[in-house]
């Protein structure tokens, strides 16, 4: 077995352990917004997966493939997660901007 192919593997199973780590919480957190969270968490996971992509196979056609899909959720991500919660934001309270001073009360 060659170090690329160990690395390789090694960066999936932390990519793969990421992912689930993510269901979990995803699956265990009772509010939205807490879901939303553990949802970004998985990013990670995929871009250590597209790391271990491009260790394995350099950079060629696929590696370059999994380079640019692990660019794009880490760009990605956090502009979808903040769209998802300033909508939930917007529908739960009826606008995203909230003084200080306003009381929130539960439904």
């Amino acid at each position: 077995m060659t170090w690329r192919s160990a690395a390789s593997v090694v960066f999936v199973c932390l990519g793969v352990g990421l992912g689930l780590i993510a269901t979990l919480g995803v699956v265990v957190m009772r509010d939205w917004q807490d879901r939303v969270h553990y949802a970004g968490l998985s990013t990670f996971g995929v871009v250590l997966i597209g790391v271990s992509v491009l260790i394995r196979e350099s950079f060629s056609t696929i590696g370059d493939k999994a380079l640019a899909t692990a660019v794009f959720m880490l760009v990605a991500t956090p502009i979808v997660n903040h769209v998802i919660l300033r909508s939930g934001r917007i529908r739960t309270l009826g606008d995203w901007r909230r003084n200080v001073d306003d009381r929130i009360e539960a439904p």
